[in-house]
């Protein structure tokens, strides 16, 4: 395979011409008209520069009468060349990303050349010449723009943070332990066994979340998307859009038709769910939560559970460091608030007291979260409680939230019984015009 990637040089090209400010990204990766493997390519983009120095427009009238100038117009396959450009381009938004790649073969084509070289006279090289091709390798690669993204100035940093805050949970206690809720730029694993009321919990916590008006993000591995939507609705409606049916197994409660399609209205483009289409693997779901951090402004999501990833790695394990520690990487990145479900280990059911390595997989998971929860089950006294395992914010643990549930309204609360009556407003509020 080449040392080269012709569809990405295109794109360059054709997105300049599409918007041409765009050029100016090629400073931000050390970009020049000599990294192109194709040589019409070359000269495309020399003239380019030199229109965009001389703060001339850049477009294929402007450009072609430029080359015709220079006499390379019919070299690089006319106008209908740079026409065709404008075509293959699906975005301008990528012009960097090609620009990286484009540069990344560059250097490995200098670097092939420079071995190449070495190659042929190394027997009779002395170590001093050894040393100076060392240098030139090392120059070279150095000499790749993205080295520049791998370290910042500190005095640039602000310590006036202006993404600092937090998603409450909806339930105070929780909240006031974990420092106002769960804070940006965190990931939190919450664990429990089967049964335990991890799902919803974390509906609630979901609904109150799009209460505050936080768009956000669902990925379950179990649930099909009616069941989701389903147990979200039931969670989240009020009681006059809950009615009473009867079935041949007795009577049950559901979400009218009126209170679903008040809460589908409420969520629409603020609440996502993961394809079942698309493959759950660390790089999909990676390439999704920064799609919708960046365009849909999604700022919460919920990852239900680790177990169901189907991501890269030798082992299971090493598949879950390698999905966790992206997820990770996406939160700081963008301050996002992420929570993974992770089952409880086996040993969890013996332990009188709970720690941060009942969670079910690699050792390393705990020690790359912020936030550790378990959610556990007294049957006797039909009471959940979540207890925090580990709390890199306030440094709060071994803290324990106790929830009542109630069946009716298929919610958690605390004794002072305000998260079951909660309403997150789904409902449309009416104003009277003013009559004057």
């Amino acid at each position: 395979m080449g040392l080269y990637n012709i569809e990405a040089e295109q794109n360059i090209l054709g997105a300049i011409l599409i918007e041409p400010e765009s050029i100016t990204h090629g400073n931000d990766v050390n970009f020049c008209a000599d990294d192109f493997f194709v040589p019409k390519h070359t000269i495309i983009y020399k003239c380019m520069k030199k229109l965009s120095d001389s703060n001339s427009q850049i477009d294929p009238i402007t450009l072609g009468n430029e080359l015709k100038k220079e006499g390379m117009l019919e070299k690089i396959g006319g106008m209908s060349y740079l026409a065709d450009l404008m075509t293959i381009v699906a975005s301008t938004d990528n012009i960097i990303f090609y620009m990286k790649i484009v540069k990344e073969y560059a250097v490995k084509r200098s670097i092939k050349e420079l071995l190449s070289q070495t190659t042929k006279t190394i027997q009779t090289m002395e170590s001093s010449e050894l040393i100076k091709v060392s240098d030139d390798l090392k120059s070279t690669i150095l000499d790749n723009g993205d080295i520049e993204n791998l370290f910042i100035d500190a005095s640039t940093i602000s310590l006036q943070n202006q993404n600092t805050g937090a998603i409450q949970t909806g339930f105070m206690s929780l909240d006031s332990a974990t420092g106002s809720g769960l804070n940006y730029g965190t990931l939190s694993i919450l664990t429990g066994n089967p049964g335990s009321g991890k799902s919803t919990f974390l509906n609630q916590v979901l609904a109150n979340a799009l209460s505050l008006g936080f768009n956000s993000f669902l990925y379950s591995g179990e649930l099909t998307y009616q069941m989701m939507i389903e147990w979200f609705c039931r969670t989240v409606a009020n009681p006059e859009h809950l009615g009473s049916y009867t079935n041949s197994f007795g009577k049950y409660t559901k979400v009218t038709q009126e209170g679903i399609d008040l809460i589908r209205n409420w969520t629409k483009e603020r609440l996502f769910i993961y394809s079942k289409d698309a493959r759950a693997d660390e790089i999909n779901l990676a390439n999704v939560i920064e799609y919708l951090a960046i365009r849909k402004d999604v700022k919460f999501f919920i990852l239900d559970n680790l177990m169901t990833l189907e991501c890269s790695g030798s082992d299971k394990y090493e598949k879950q460091i390698i999905a966790v520690k992206a997820l990770k990487n996406l939160a700081k990145k963008y301050d996002l608030v992420i929570i993974l479900v992770a089952h409880s280990n086996k040993s969890s059911l013996m332990n009188r007291e709970s720690h941060v390595f009942e969670i079910s997989g690699a050792s390393e998971i705990p020690n790359l979260a912020d936030y550790v929860f378990k959610a556990y089950r007294d049957t006797e006294k039909s009471v959940t409680y979540i207890d925090i395992l580990k709390n890199r914010i306030t440094g709060i643990v071994k803290h324990k939230l106790s929830l009542s549930f109630d069946n009716s309204r298929k919610r958690f609360y605390t004794q002072g019984e305000y998260e079951l009556k909660k309403d997150f407003g789904y409902t449309p509020v009416w104003t009277q015009d003013s009559f004057c």
